[in-house]
């Protein structure tokens, strides 16, 4: 068998899901139109949030507009594993206390369940498989990186949802040698992403959305009311909802609230038994605890899509060609999938590809407003964690832009950055130093060299502007002025 890598960028998942697509293509743009709510990204941020305002109100007159089509950014591109943030809960109770910390991770479970009620409510066949989600630790440096989520949850009644395996157990399921030991977030699940993007939008239309694709963005007017400029028309609106996950570093006060960061999977041939006999394979997420993660998934039709995260920066907030498609990043990927199974190095790679991840510092996505009006709101910072938190982060933005006033609309989450990345071009010189020091300690300690300079790389991965330096965290509000949008285009 051949093991060379395919190097046209075809998406497996879109691949899948497109063959069993019935919809039709929404039109384009063309000419001048009005709606209560113009939401920029059809991806699951975007989808959802129609769903949750046409649910709350269905009087409301939504637009969508999607620079390709929905589904075809990083919502179709990921690795399909739908998870919570109890495996953050000890950073959760840090940033917000003790009971929003919680109340937060509730929620983001809360959101695994949304997704697959809206599934079984809409006949939305994604293959949703919840038999949790597996973090193993790969070398001795790693053992352990758990102990203070898994302290945070047993502390507060929530040890059943993040649990210690041992490596046998997890060499067990996974057939690989390179588990040590590790953790299960038992109420994650798997799925097929693109089919449960697909299927979104087919619920977004039939809840009364007016979608328009192959509509980038082209320029954003803020104020009361809106309008979103288009390459050949505009939507003036209410209120307006960004939703364009990576792309966001095009508007310019939030092009230090997050940095884009490739990340890239392989799909292999069908490999029968000698995958599909592995407990794994019945639909366990696995992964494990580098700080460039890898992760996979066995699909429903005997297949390992093998992925890893911290492949290369965007410069200056924005998505380049090496974020969308990088040779290097995928050599070094299927070298990985070989050390993680051996047994299946000569097995064919038929797919892959890459997509941006939009990572904030403290790993938790940010929420805010972006002009004084009130008109203009976003999430961002979803940092390779959406499949399932996107439900609720639409939950949040819906209600928001409906004026509803809940724990979730008044969540300290919803109070934009805490912190900022530093100014260009430090960012992307020392991110692209630390990123290559990290793929090659992590590849080293891989290898059996004992070199333990993790909690270095963690220091310098987070490095941030001081907040003395840093005139928007001065105030209590955290809310944006009257920027602009830095340059057009969205896509999700």
């Amino acid at each position: 068998m051949t093991n060379s890598i395919p190097l046209d960028g075809t998406v497996f998942w879109l691949d899948e899901a497109m063959a069993v697509d019935d919809q039709p293509a929404c039109p384009a743009l063309v000419g001048s139109t009005s709606a209560d709510v113009c939401i920029v990204g059809g991806g699951y941020l975007g989808l959802w949030t129609a769903i949750e305002i046409l649910e709350q109100a269905p009087d409301t007159r939504v637009a969508l507009i999607e620079a390709q089509a929905c589904g075809f950014g990083a919502s179709g591109r990921n690795g399909g594993h739908a998870t919570g943030w109890h495996d953050e809960l000890d950073v959760l109770i840090k940033h917000f206390g003790v009971d929003e910390g919680l109340r937060l991770a509730a929620q983001s479970s809360w959101a695994i369940d949304r997704v697959i009620d809206v599934c079984g409510q809409y006949g939305i066949d994604a293959r949703i498989r919840r038999h949790g989600m597996v973090k193993a630790a790969v070398t001795p440096m790693q053992v352990g990186k758990w102990r203070a989520a898994v302290d945070a949850c047993n502390a507060h009644g929530r040890g059943e949802l993040y649990v210690e395996v041992d490596g046998d157990e997890l060499r067990r399921r996974s057939g690989s040698p390179m588990p040590l030991a590790g953790t299960v977030q038992t109420d994650g699940a798997t799925l097929q992403p693109a089919i449960l993007a697909r299927g979104l939008r087919r619920v977004a239309l039939q809840l009364g959305a007016q979608i328009y694709e192959s509509t980038p963005m082209a320029g954003l007017d803020r104020g009361s009311p809106c309008r979103v400029r288009t390459q050949a028309g505009s939507v003036t609106a209410g209120q307006v909802v960004l939703a364009i996950g990576a792309w966001m570093g095009r508007v310019r006060e939030l092009r230090r609230a997050f940095v884009p960061i490739g990340s890239s999977m392989i799909v292999t041939e069908q490999l029968g038994r000698r995958l599909t006999d592995r407990p794994f394979a019945e639909g366990q997420g696995f992964g494990d605890h580098r700080m460039s993660v890898h992760h996979m998934q066995v699909t429903t039709d005997g297949r390992l899509a093998f992925g890893r995260g911290g492949g290369p920066l965007g410069r200056a907030g924005q998505v380049g060609p090496a974020v969308m498609y990088d040779p290097r990043s995928m050599r070094s990927i299927v070298r990985d999938f070989r050390r993680w199974f051996p047994d299946l190095a000569d097995a064919k790679i038929e797919y892959a590809w890459s997509g941006p991840v939009d990572r904030a510092p403290s790993h938790l996505p940010v929420l805010g407003k972006l002009n004084d009006a009130g008109t203009v709101h976003y999430a961002t910072g979803i940092s390779g964690n959406g499949v399932a938190p996107c439900a609720y982060l639409g939950r949040v933005l819906g209600r928001t832009v409906l004026g509803m006033r809940d724990a979730d609309t008044q969540s300290p989450l919803t109070r934009g950055p805490g912190e900022y990345l530093l100014p260009e071009p430090l960012r992307s010189i020392g991110g692209a130093a630390v990123r290559a020091a990290v793929e090659g300690i992590e590849d080293a300690q891989e290898r059996g060299l004992a070199v333990n300079l993790n909690p270095v790389l963690k220091r310098l991965i987070s490095t941030t502007t001081p907040r003395a330096l840093e005139p928007r965290l001065w105030g209590g509000s955290r809310s944006h002025g009257s920027g602009d949008l830095a340059s057009s285009g969205n896509r999700e």
